[in-house]
């Protein structure tokens, strides 16, 4: 019997007849336009302030968080045990997204180790988190008239209780400590930039919406935001012109990986205003920019292009020199700054290899077929197959484990599988 099979994983195909073997890499390449690339990869267990490095940053990185004092490092694969619920219930993040090329570590509240609890104790672990590192100039020298900057990043919720939707803002100043994100909380009157929601007003924490400072005062879609409108209902965003923060993901784990992608359009209305566009996808959601139009389509006010005349960004971008970030319980990853959008979802990213089938061996006398696969030690898997790339319900092991090093193989008995004339498609699953 001829049987053909063929690997339909995120980012690679392979298709092989008999012994003859054909790989089709669909890894994105390297693109010179990726500006900014920090993947924190610090050391786990270790403070963020005083880590820099990063690709189109300079200088470090200066954090504080009110309980701690500062943010901490965790391995990428490794869970912080921040319990989040009585039972008890852990942050599920880890690090790695299904979506999403991720590498280094990811940084935010400490988990209990960190700062000297029991393991899955649950208690007040932190509050208000701020963070800044300055850009490299020539990061600066690409905001110019006429061009498009792209920015992306990973928010999680760290903790289940009073937390905030972290407000990434490419801006003139580091945010001060406590600030929220708020134009009342000590920015200072010279302070402008633009930023991708969060705060100020209640209900407007855990939101993904595009606002901007001017000269240290705060606008979303409705405008100016008075002082002091923590709890001023007039000054909320709506659902409609937001995102709401995602808490769970499609299995109902806590620690969902939601990836903020803002579009800026540097001079770009009539009147030589900015333009800032902010949307936001889920692990389970295609990247794409089609998709990205299609969100903004659906709703309009996620992007400034379509807000009223008289309030419209126009910042002096040649004094945008610096990412902040301002919020309260969280985790953050994975910063990206490019000149299109396939920079921000993992184009050029160094060291960071896509999740894909790298090697499919078949051996027809006794009806086995080998797969490999690119892994992480702590990662699960399960192994599927299908005769119509329609029906993935068939497993052939769903209980994998990854092995040491950089890739996992496994050997399955496939006799039976397929009649006569079939093809076999294979297809591996992070759990």
């Amino acid at each position: 019997m001829k049987k053909q099979f063929s690997n339909k994983s995120a980012w690679s195909a392979a298709f092989f007849v008999g012994c003859i073997i054909t790989i089709v890499a669909m890894v994105p390449s390297a693109n010179a336009d990726l500006l900014v690339y920090e993947p924190f990869d610090y050391a786990d267990g270790s403070t963020l302030t005083g880590q820099g490095g990063a690709l189109g940053t300079t200088g470090t990185w200066t954090a504080h968080e009110t309980h701690n004092g500062d943010w901490y490092v965790h391995g990428e694969g490794i869970s912080a045990d921040i319990v989040v619920a009585p039972g008890p219930v852990l942050n599920h993040f880890d690090g790695i997204v299904d979506n999403l090329p991720t590498s280094g570590s990811y940084v935010g509240l400490p988990g209990p180790a960190d700062v000297g609890r029991g393991p899955d104790e649950d208690f007040e672990i932190g509050r208000n988190m701020d963070a800044s590192i300055a850009l490299g100039p020539s990061v600066t020298a690409t905001f110019t008239s006429g061009t498009t900057t792209w920015i992306s990043y990973l928010s999680v919720k760290a903790w289940d209780r009073n937390e905030e939707q972290p407000n990434l803002v490419i801006g003139t100043d580091p945010a001060p400590n406590g600030s929220r994100g708020d134009n009342y909380g000590g920015i200072g009157n010279g302070f402008s930039g633009f930023g991708t929601g969060g705060g100020p007003t209640r209900n407007n924490r855990t939101r993904v919406y595009p606002m901007f400072y001017d000269a240290g005062q705060y606008s979303n879609v409705n405008g100016p935001i008075p002082s002091n409108a923590y709890s001023q209902a007039a000054s909320e965003v709506s659902a409609a012109d937001s995102f709401v923060w995602q808490e769970n993901d499609t299995d109902g784990n806590f620690g969902a990986p939601n990836i903020v992608i803002g579009k800026i359009q540097w001079d770009a209305e009539a009147g030589g205003e900015d333009i800032i566009t902010v949307v936001r996808f889920l692990e389970d959601e295609t990247l794409e920019e089609a998709g990205f139009d299609a969100l903004v389509a659906a709703q309009p006010n996620l992007s400034s292009a379509n807000w009223d005349a008289a309030n419209k960004p126009d910042l002096d971008q040649s004094q945008l020199d610096t990412i902040t970030f301002m919020g309260l319980k969280f985790f953050v990853d994975e910063i990206r700054i490019g000149t299109d959008f396939d920079d921000v979802i993992g184009g050029g990213v160094p060291g960071a290899p896509a999740f894909a089938i790298t090697v499919i061996d078949y051996a027809p006398a006794d009806d086995m077929v080998t797969l490999t696969w690119r892994a992480r030690v702590g990662q699960n898997f399960t192994v599927k197959y299908s005769t119509d790339l329609t029906n993935w319900e068939l497993d052939l092991d769903d209980g994998v484990e990854a092995d040491a090093g950089e890739t996992t193989t496994r050997t399955f008995d496939i006799a039976g599988l397929a009649t006569e004339g079939e093809e076999l498609y294979f297809r591996v699953e992070r759990q």
